[in-house]
């Protein structure tokens, strides 16, 4: 608790202790001198102007340089600095998306605008349309680089005065450069892009049915039961009621004909590592090491209790294939990696999860309604490094077995609303 001191005092303590605490200091290899440096220079202006947003724009800078999505600043008075980070980026009436072979194209187009859904855009207000998109900073932040790109790509849209102009290359192999007028909206169309990309509409924690004759489909949007079951699985490594739901379910479905099988985890917010491993097991009949719990001494990651994927095997004849993508993260990030590592299993996407796995929990509070949350518990893997989370060089360490294509085909089906990534794991399973 720094709400009692200045803000200068308050960052200096605040980078002090992450520098103590924060329990992948030399795995991010983080520089807190550099960015107390840098955010002292922000707090000063603070304190000297009586500009408060600096202050919070230093809190802000200090937390995505972690590039850890478990990390985050939020606000226990109200206050609308987040939000008006959003609200800085405008809707000229269309969305981008970088496609595979690295161009960018126009999506969501409004019907009025000459620039149409597929154009080619290579310029925006004049800079170069790779260039212009590295330049973008987001307001949510990504721990992998290519997720973040993504990200860029949708608020580039946003970034402009009252007009833009905007350079692309037309179905006539013509490039054109015309001007857009900013239109109002309640919801920046970035986040809009974010959620139809990431098929969020349809966003049930738990749902099973069979999607066509033979191919079954399990929905896991949350790796939660309830307070006392997860608990004891926490305590003992086994979750029992995880384990006996998804047998249940996926009995049914194999009295129905089941032979192959989607598991989408697409939008998986996490929750307990237990339920991974328990859905895991379903699927080998080899007791398989999943990770270990661990405790920081000094500057020494300990491992304290290993945890295993058990040897159920019950469904090991069924064909898997996982979908995953961005917005799968935490302990969703473990049920990839542990899904993974069994025979029969296919793991899919547009994009790798997260990166993101320990344990949340620490809070940091600061003046002026601010606080900083940051992970507390260390999940570890067989060489005590943290089991998934992303290094410095920010790449993933849960890579797709296969990615699925993005293509303008693709892009185009995706914003017309329909669950092209579904799609193709039905095709993918039938062949």
């Amino acid at each position: 608790n720094y709400t009692r001191k200045s803000l200068s005092d308050s960052y200096i303590s605040l980078c002090d202790y992450l520098e103590k605490n924060y329990i992948m200091n030399y795995w991010k290899k983080m520089d807190y001198n550099k960015l107390k440096e840098e955010g002292l220079v922000l707090v000063k202006e603070a304190e000297q102007t009586g500009n408060i947003d600096k202050y919070y724009e230093a809190l802000n800078n200090l937390v995505d340089a972690h590039h850890d999505g478990h990390m985050g600043l939020s606000f226990y008075n109200e206050n609308e600095y987040i939000l008006n980070k959003i609200k800085q980026f405008n809707d000229y009436g269309l969305s981008l998306i970088t496609l595979d072979d690295e161009t960018t194209i126009a999506v969501d187009v409004e019907n009025n605008l000459e620039i149409k859904n597929g154009d080619i855009i290579t310029k925006w207000n004049g800079v170069p349309i790779n260039e212009a998109i590295d330049n973008v900073k987001i307001p949510i932040s990504e721990a992998l680089i290519d997720n973040e790109k993504i990200m860029k790509t949708f608020y580039l849209a946003g970034v402009g005065e009252d007009t833009v102009t905007v350079s692309y290359i037309n179905a006539n192999d013509e490039e054109i450069t015309t001007t857009l007028n900013k239109i109002d909206s309640n919801l920046p169309r970035a986040l809009k892009s974010f959620n139809t990309f990431n098929h969020t509409k349809d966003d049930k924690e738990y749902d099973y049915k069979m999607l066509n004759n033979n191919i079954g489909y399990l929905k896991i949007g949350v790796e939660e039961t309830n307070t006392i079951s997860d608990g004891v699985s926490y305590l003992t490594g086994n979750h029992k009621v995880a384990r006996e739901k998804f047998r249940t379910s996926l009995r049914e479905l194999k009295k129905q004909g089941m032979t192959k099988l989607v598991i989408d985890i697409r939008n998986n917010a996490g929750g307990y590592e237990e339920v991974s491993t328990a859905l895991a097991s379903l699927f080998t009949k080899e007791k398989m090491y999943a990770f270990s719990l661990g405790i920081k001494k000094q500057k020494n990651l300990t491992s304290i209790v290993d945890r295993y994927v058990l040897a159920d095997g019950e469904f090991s004849d069924i064909e898997v294939l996982v979908l995953t993508g961005m917005r799968c993260g935490s302990a969703g990030d473990g049920m990839v990696l542990y899904l993974s590592r069994i025979k029969g299993i296919t793991i899919a996407g547009l994009t790798n999860p997260a990166g993101i796995n320990q344990e949340t929990g620490g809070l940091i509070f600061m003046p002026e309604g601010a606080v900083i949350m940051y992970p507390v518990g260390l999940i570890l893997d067989q060489n005590g490094n943290p089991n998934i989370d992303i290094d410095d060089t920010r790449i993933s360490r849960t890579p797709l077995d296969i990615k699925i294509p993005l293509n303008k085909e693709a892009a185009l089906k995706i914003f017309n609303g329909i669950d092209y990534e579904l799609e193709w794991a039905i095709e993918y399973l039938k062949k």
